[in-house]
C-alpha cells in the first residue's frame, strides 16, 4: 500500500475520534516476518523491526560504543523475565547532576510498534551527533535524557519466542493493560506499587527515582498529542502550557506532511478526557503523583506500521522530537540554598493563583535545582522549607522558549521548633521483589545507617554500613535465592524490621 492511500486511510480514523478503532484489525496494514530485521546491521538501519535479541544487543551497543555520554540501565524484568531497559545520555552520564531529567517511553500497549523503532532511532542520533551537531550537543549538554523503547516486551513478543513482532498484542503475559493499571487520581488511590502489574511497579519505581521533569509515552493507533487529563473534565493548572507545547509538536509535524495528525477538530491536539475517559492511565499517574508534566504521543494510525514506512514516519516526527525535550530547558530553573551555609535545600515552590496541589514542585534535596515549566507570563512564587523563613519572588518573568534562572536563598527561622527526635520511618519496596529494594527514609539520618538481610532461619544473609537520606536507597539482592527474609535497619538505638519476599 503506497503512502499517500495510507495517509488518506489515516485521516478517515482520526476523524472517527472512537476507540472503536483500536481493535479494528481489519483497519490494519499487513505486517509479517519480512518486516523484522534478518541480523544486527539490518536492525541498526532502522529499516525494520529488531528481534528481541537484537534489540537488547543494539542498546548494549549504544552503551559500548559511547561510554562517555551513554549508560545502559535494566531497571526491571517483565513476567517472562525479558529486560526492561532504558538508556541515559548525557555529558556527565555517571554523575547525578544539578539538571532537568527528560523520559522518552513506548510501547507499553505491546502491538503499538512505531515508537519502538523512532526511540531506537532517536537514541543513535543524539549519541552519533554529539559534539557535531550544535542542537543535539545542547541537548545532551544540558539534560539527563533517558530512553526506553520497549516498557511491554512480553506483549510485543507474545507467542514468537521473540523473533518476530508479528502476533505482539496489546497486553501482558497476564493479560494486563499497562495502561489502565497505575495508581489513579480520580479514585483518591495511593502511590503505591502492591497489586500493580509486574511491568508496571518497575516502571513506578523508576520514575520515582528519578522524578522526570519532562515526559511523554509513545503510542499507536491515532496520529494526535493527547494531553491531561484522562481521568477527568476538569483542566490541569498549567493546560494552556500543555497545549501550548501540544501544538508546537503537532503543528512541526505538519510542516513536513499536511495531512499527518489532521482531522482532529483542535486540529492535531486532543485533551485526554475529551477524546475518551480512562482511568489508570500513566500520563495521569506522573503529572499527578510525580510532580511530572508528561504527553502521551499517538504517532501512528496503524498499531503494526509496517517497516518500509519506519523512514517516512521518522522523518515526519524527528524535529518534533527533539523541539519536545527542548522544552525541558526553558521556565524557570531555580536553586534553592541555605543563606548562611550555602548547602542545598529541599524546598517546596508555589505560583499562588496558579497552582493546584498536584501541579507543585520541589527543589532536590542533593542538589537544590528545581524546574517550574509553565507558559509565558509573570509570576509571584513562594519557597518555604521546613525550619526556613518562607520567601515570596515577585513577578518572575517567562519566556516562551527561554529560560529565566533564579538563586534564592532561605533564611533560618531561630524561632522554630527544634526537631522531636523520633523513630526514624522507612518505606520498602518493592514487595515482592525479584533482585532490588528501593529503601526511602523519611528523613536524612544523620548517622550511618546498617542494614541487614536475615533469612527465617536467623542467618544474615547482608549487611552494610550507608548513609540514607531521603532520595530513595536502591539495594541490590540478585543474589540471593528465592524466599521469605526480614530487612533490618539500625539508625541510632532505633530499629525497623519488615518481612519480604525474593520472587
Amino acid at each position: 500500500m503506497n503512502y499517500t492511500l495510507t495517509k488518506h486511510i489515516s485521516l478517515l480514523i482520526a476523524g472517527l475520534m472512537t476507540m472503536a478503532f483500536l481493535d479494528a484489525q481489519w483497519l490494519e496494514m499487513q505486517f509479517d516476518d519480512s518486516d523484522m530485521a534478518l541480523d544486527l546491521t539490518e536492525a541498526f538501519s532502522f529499516q525494520k523491526y529488531p528481534t528481541y535479541e537484537q534489540y537488547t544487543e543494539m542498546m548494549q551497543q549504544f552503551a559500548r560504543d559511547y561510554p562517555e555520554i551513554c549508560l545502559l540501565d535494566t531497571f526491571g524484568y517483565s513476567v517472562e523475565g525479558r529486560l526492561l531497559l532504558a538508556l541515559k545520555i548525557s555529558d556527565q552520564v555517571e554523575q547525578e547532576e544539578a539538571e532537568a531529567g527528560f523520559f522518552y517511553t513506548s510501547s507499553m500497549h505491546g502491538d503499538e510498534l512505531v515508537g519502538f523503532v523512532l526511540l531506537l532511532r532517536l537514541a543513535d542520533y543524539l549519541l552519533s551527533r554529539y559534539e557535531s551537531d550544535g542542537e543535539v550537543t545542547e541537548l545532551v549538554g544540558n539534560l539527563a535524557i533517558w530512553i526506553n523503547p520497549l516498557a511491554n516486551p512480553d506483549g510485543s513478543y507474545s507467542a514468537d519466542n521473540g523473533v518476530s513482532l508479528k502476533n505482539a498484542v496489546r497486553k501482558t503475559k497476564k493479560g494486563i493493560d499497562l495502561n489502565r493499571n497505575f495508581p489513579d487520581p480520580g479514585k483518591a488511590e495511593p502511590d503505591d506499587t502492591t497489586g500493580r502489574a509486574t511491568e508496571n511497579r518497575y516502571m513506578m519505581e523508576f520514575l520515582r527515582k528519578h522524578k522526570f521533569t519532562m515526559s511523554a509515552n509513545i503510542h499507536s493507533g491515532a496520529e494526535v498529542v493527547n494531553y491531561p487529563w484522562d481521568h477527568t473534565a476538569a483542566l490541569h493548572a498549567d493546560d494552556e502550557w500543555y497545549r501550548f507545547i501540544s501544538r508546537e509538536y503537532a503543528d512541526e509535524t505538519m510542516a513536513v506532511d499536511p495531512e499527518y495528525m489532521f482531522g482532529w477538530p483542535d486540529v492535531g491536539i486532543t485533551n485526554g478526557y475529551q477524546w475518551y475517559y480512562i482511568d489508570g492511565g500513566r500520563q495521569d499517574y506522573i503529572n499527578y503523583y510525580l510532580e511530572g508534566r508528561e504527553v502521551t504521543l499517538e504517532l501512528s494510525n496503524e498499531m503494526k506500521l509496517p517497516s518500509d514506512l519506519l523512514d517516512t514516519y521518522w522523518n515526519i516526527n524527528r524535529r518534533s522530537l527533539l523541539n519536545y525535550m527542548a522544552q525541558s530547558m526553558y521556565g524557570i530553573r531555580g536553586m534553592v540554598t541555605d543563606l548562611q551555609t550555602g548547602d542545598p535545600l529541599k524546598a517546596r515552590i508555589t505560583i499562588p493563583g496558579h497552582d493546584s496541589s498536584y501541579s507543585v514542585v520541589h527543589s532536590s534535596a542533593g542538589h537544590g535545582d528545581f524546574y517550574r515549566l509553565i507558559k509565558e507570563g509573570v509570576y509571584d512564587l513562594v519557597v518555604s522549607s521546613s525550619g526556613y523563613y518562607n520567601d515570596t519572588v515577585m513577578a518572575v518573568p517567562v519566556t516562551d522558549y527561554q529560560a529565566t534562572p533564579l538563586q534564592i536563598q532561605l533564611e533560618r527561622d531561630p524561632h522554630a521548633s527544634l526537631a522531636i527526635r523520633r523513630a526514624p520511618q522507612f518505606r520498602i519496596y518493592p514487595n515482592p521483589t525479584h533482585g532490588e529494594l528501593i529503601i526511602e527514609a523519611h528523613q536524612q539520618l544523620p548517622r550511618s545507617t546498617e542494614i541487614s538481610i536475615y533469612g527465617t532461619d536467623g542467618i544474615q544473609y547482608l549487611h552494610l554500613s550507608t548513609h540514607l537520606s531521603d532520595d530513595p536507597f536502591a539495594l541490590s539482592i540478585h543474589t540471593l535465592p528465592s524466599g521469605l527474609y526480614v530487612i533490618r535497619i539500625t539508625s541510632n538505638e532505633y530499629t525497623y524490621s519488615k518481612i519480604f519476599m525474593k520472587e
